[in-house]
């Protein structure tokens, strides 16, 4: 609602705006005929009717640009500027303009606008292209520019004193938005600090768990002399202990997972599910030499991850290009990747943060990464253990 409404409330009020400038400028023009007629300017003239049309010319040209004022201020305030010169009715006009540019608060622009002001209505008093036709005495236009002083003097003022308060309200919605991202990330920090201790307490449980289950395996493991009863009391021992360490297990890691990641007790993805990976791509030519189903999970974890990010870094710097991935490798003993795709986006500067997890984790498992950047080619080989050292 706020949204919708806020672009109607402007439009609303600058249609105010408008009214009033034109209204005012009316009400300018009227006195400045009535005042001209007064001090015996000939209102049957031809001179006088085509000045009294020109003032209505460029008032009316002046209302029409007025609204431009915010997209170009200097350029409008400074035309509209010798349009109030000339113009009583495009006056009210001209000090919108100059009120507005001054809201910008830059003494240059606002001192370019006053003078080419000030320095019209001299131009004009003094040549006597007014209504009275007949050029004013230095005194008059003295004091006609004291009072055009005052009066733009103080429309600056009121621009000025406008654009700062909306300087000011900026700075407290940055200063607050500041202060809330500040908030969350202390709450962030807060709740980060909390998990790890809780992770931490809870894992020293794990281990006491493990240690149990591990010692009353041994038991099973080396001890001959036990009766029935007393192994099924160890069997039982170390199923409770498996059980809750594999309990304080998830619970560490539902405690140090993201709480705002999706799908957070889905399997890790190895191998196994390669096809689900290639079929959301296109263009990618796998050919597969070797038996995955007897990949070690562990390892197969890392491959999909590291197939994973080959693919997109071809996606990224080649998009639409053909990939090929060859799998293969001594069942039993090693698995090889091979990544090949060619470059037509290569990237500048240092090496991208995928190339170097993918080194890490080859390196995490015992293998070896080696990427080779050509020209026109870009190739990742990876080598590694068919299981876990």
């Amino acid at each position: 609602m706020t949204t919708s409404s806020s672009p109607r409330r402007s439009l609303w009020g600058e249609t105010g705006r408008l009214a009033a400038v034109t209204a005012a400028g009316v009400l300018f023009l009227v006195i400045n005929v009535g005042f001209s007629i007064d001090l015996g300017a000939d209102a049957d003239s031809l001179r006088f009717g085509g000045l009294v049309a020109l003032d209505l010319a460029v008032g009316v040209a002046a209302l029409i640009v007025v609204p431009f004022r915010r997209s170009a201020p200097l350029i409008v305030a400074v035309a509209l500027a010798l349009c109030g010169a000339v113009s009583s009715l495009a006056a009210p006009a001209a000090l919108l303009a100059l009120a507005s540019l001054a809201t910008r608060r830059r003494p240059g622009e606002i001192a370019l606008a006053v003078s080419v002001w000030i320095a019209g209505v001299a131009a004009v008093g003094l040549s006597g292209f007014d209504l009275l036709g007949r050029p004013a005495p230095l005194g008059e236009v003295a004091l006609l520019l004291a009072i055009l002083v005052v009066v733009l003097a103080a429309t600056v003022a009121v621009g000025v004193s406008i654009g700062a308060r909306r300087a000011l309200v900026v700075s407290l919605r940055e200063r607050a938005l500041l202060v809330e991202e500040e908030q969350r990330l202390r709450e962030a920090a807060a709740r980060d600090h909390e998990r790890t201790r809780i992770a931490r307490e809870m894992h020293d449980v794990l281990a006491h768990r493990l240690s149990l289950t591990a010692m009353h395996a041994s038991a099973l493991r080396y001890r001959d002399d036990l009766d029935d009863l007393e192994r099924a009391e160890a069997v039982e021992t170390v199923h409770e202990n498996a059980r809750g360490a594999l309990g304080e297990l998830r619970g560490i890691l539902a405690v140090v997972r993201d709480p705002d990641a999706a799908d957070a007790d889905r399997p890790q993805p190895t191998l196994a599910d390669l096809d689900e990976l290639l079929a959301a791509e296109s263009g990618v030519d796998a050919r597969i030499d070797v038996a995955l189903p007897t990949l070690d999970p562990a390892i197969g974890r890392h491959a999909y991850r590291i197939v994973q990010e080959c693919l997109t870094n071809a996606r990224r710097h080649a998009p639409g290009a053909p990939v090929t991935l060859h799998l293969a490798g001594v069942e039993g003993k090693r698995l090889e990747i091979d990544v090949a795709n060619p470059v037509s986006n290569p990237p500048s500067g240092p090496r991208g943060f995928g190339l170097v997890g993918i080194e890490e984790r080859a390196r995490a498992v015992g293998g070896t990464a080696v990427v080779t950047a050509g020209p026109a080619e870009h190739r990742v080989h990876v080598d590694l253990p068919w299981s876990p050292a």
